[in-house]
């Protein structure tokens, strides 16, 4: 019985156009002897290299009965006998077999190919399935480098049949992977559009679209000596590039949304479990079932046409399959969600109506649906007796402001996070005393943030983390040393900074640990009071933090960070903590155009 031989080559040289083409757009080649091959891109294929998915079709161009040369049978499939080839912009030819299966048991009958007269034999195949194991090869781990950056790439096959046998052609297409660019996507004029920090890691979104990140295990990053983050400073997310319009990030993950209305996401292992990878961070997947999402809120969740909210998980319950990510449509949401809390592990989300569903970790009660267990689906927040205006979700607890200016909390209160002046935990809301006229409600790890109607802010909670410090409030205490009202919160995992409006638009306060200067405050301790940040050029338009740093953007255009930098966490090529910002080393001009 013979072996899939490869004696005899039938090549179809394939270059893909810039839009995937429709499966019936086949570059075919002349016939011979009757039978021609073609090479066709499928039209559900996406723009990476893990989605590219192709067709090879042979066809009898006779109204006779006509063969390809090629014993198969139903362990080996005729597409056995074909090689695909890939050369890159570089000039670097790969070669890799399709369907590689040898039936050496000789149990069973193989025969010719037969087709009948006009007949199209078709077989569908992934390129991640063709070049599997890209870490067990070194071939195939350059040639996956190669086709990160967007550029067109050639494809065309060989077809193996028995010795001597006829060698076909087919004719030439061109593709070219990676997102299309588009025309600034991000309105505005400044160069970084959105930042966004989680972990030990950053990622800021440019104005042509292209997110560029940094710090311990930033998304991109190999985990190879040659891509060491921590020395080399930011680097861009070449198949993102230019496609970009909203950027978020949870855990050292970064998962964008795109101007077609895609999801992509990068870092951690994700990469691993979609291609094999199996190197930390790396290459971007795409959030499958996911189609015209119309705005990002956080790093699981996006809202999509019709106004109902989709939602993935990135490291779980439930964890990514080995297939990718997959997004869940929350049926429950219409009339449409305004607002999306995400917490250690678990998410609340704001209908319009006011109605408060939570799903995902309840080891201490923080869906508030009286118990402990975890709700895998969205649940109902039934115990808040009027609407809900703002949720925030904290680690492990969750408050709400509700339609009379009253404020509900529930959850973990180690530290007084839920304001109630005690330490036990709740399972269902309770309505923290001395809090009326509330808008506006921010939560972190074991912290609280509200903004009342007159503009003032109150916090309570783990505010500093150096029990037995005054800063420790477990009852809401006034921020009174900010003096202008507060546009934007944002937490660290010990200190807490915020962005201030009206009068003193632009300015930037933090308080808490700055041991490392998360806090920016000249003095390397604890601080219990807000401090003025100083050295920011122009005034600051967004604030985001990672658990020891802290990220800015100004009016002058460019990305700032301050804190710890000993893994590349503020964006330079040093390793160096520092409380006094310093400015990123994005592809950025000093003046905004």
């Amino acid at each position: 019985m013979p072996r899939a031989c490869v004696s005899c080559l039938l090549a179809t040289l394939i270059m893909l156009i810039a839009s995937p083409a429709l499966a019936e757009e086949v570059a075919w080649g002349n016939p011979v002897k009757g039978v021609r091959l073609g090479l066709a891109i499928v039209p559900s294929s996406g723009p990476l290299p893990t989605e590219l998915e192709l067709e090879i079709l042979a066809h009898n161009t006779t109204s006779a009965p006509q063969q390809l040369p090629a014993q198969a049978c139903g362990t080996v499939r005729w597409t056995s006998f074909t090689l695909l080839h890939l050369r890159t912009a570089n000039g670097r030819v790969f070669s890799y077999p399709i369907g590689d299966q040898a039936d050496v048991a000789n149990v069973h009958p193989h025969g010719p190919v037969n087709l009948a007269p006009g007949e199209t034999l078709r077989e569908r195949f992934s390129l991640k399935h063709v070049v599997r194991k890209p870490t067990e090869n070194d071939g195939d781990a350059e040639l996956w480098t190669l086709l990160e950056t967007p550029r067109q790439v050639e494809l065309w096959g060989e077809f193996v049949g028995g010795s001597g046998g006829p060698r076909l052609r087919s004719g030439h297409l061109k593709h070219r992977l990676g997102l299309p660019p588009t025309k600034e996507p991000v309105r505005g004029g400044r160069c970084v559009s959105r930042i966004a920090a989680g972990g030990s890691s950053a990622c800021a979104l440019l104005r042509d679209g292209t997110p560029w990140c940094w710090g311990a295990n930033p998304p991109g990053a190999h985990g190879t000596e040659e891509n060491d983050q921590d020395t080399r400073g930011p680097s861009p997310l070449p198949l993102l590039a230019g496609s970009a319009v909203e950027l978020g990030m949870e855990h050292d993950i970064a998962c964008v949304r795109t101007s077609t209305g895609a999801g992509y996401c990068a870092g951690g292992n994700l990469d691993s479990s979609e291609a094999a990878y199996g190197e930390p961070g790396g290459h971007p997947v795409r959030v499958q079932r996911l189609e015209g999402a119309t705005e990002l809120e956080g790093a699981q969740c996006a809202r999509v046409t019709g106004g109902s909210l989709a939602c993935w998980s990135l490291l779980g319950p439930p964890p990514p399959t080995p297939e990718g990510l997959f997004a869940t449509r929350w049926e429950e949401s219409a009339p449409g969600v305004v607002q999306v809390a995400r917490g250690g592990g678990f998410t609340c989300a704001l209908r319009r109506d006011g109605a408060l569903w939570c799903w995902g970790a309840n080891e201490s009660g923080q869906l508030g649906t009286g118990d402990d267990t975890p709700h895998p689906g969205p649940t109902r927040v039934s115990k808040l007796p009027l609407e809900v205006v703002s949720v925030a979700a904290g680690t492990s607890h969750a408050c709400a402001a509700l339609r009379d200016g009253s404020l509900w909390c529930w959850g973990r209160s180690e530290y007084g996070a839920l304001g109630l002046g005690e330490a036990h935990s709740r399972s269902v809301p309770a309505p923290i005393p001395g809090m009326s006229e509330v808008v506006r409600v921010a939560a972190g790890y074991q912290k609280t943030c509200a903004w009342k109607k007159d503009g003032s802010l109150w916090c309570f909670g783990d505010l500093l983390m150096e029990a037995p410090s005054p800063s420790l409030a477990r009852v809401p205490v006034e921020m009174k040393a900010l003096d202008h009202p507060v546009e934007e919160v944002v937490f660290g995992f010990r200190h807490t900074c915020v962005r201030t409006g009206g009068g003193g638009a632009g300015k930037v306060f933090c308080w808490g640990e700055n041991t490392e200067g998360q806090s920016g405050g000249s003095e390397l301790r604890a601080q219990a009071s807000p401090v003025r940040v100083s050295g920011l050029t122009g005034q600051v338009v967004a604030l985001t933090a990672g658990d020891a740093f802290t990220c800015a953007i100004t009016t002058e255009g460019s990305a700032w960070c301050w804190g710890r930098g000993t893994e590349g966490q503020l964006g330079t090529k040093r390793k160096d903590s520092s409380a006094r910002p310093v400015r990123v080393r994005l592809p950025c001009p000093r003046v905004a155009p």
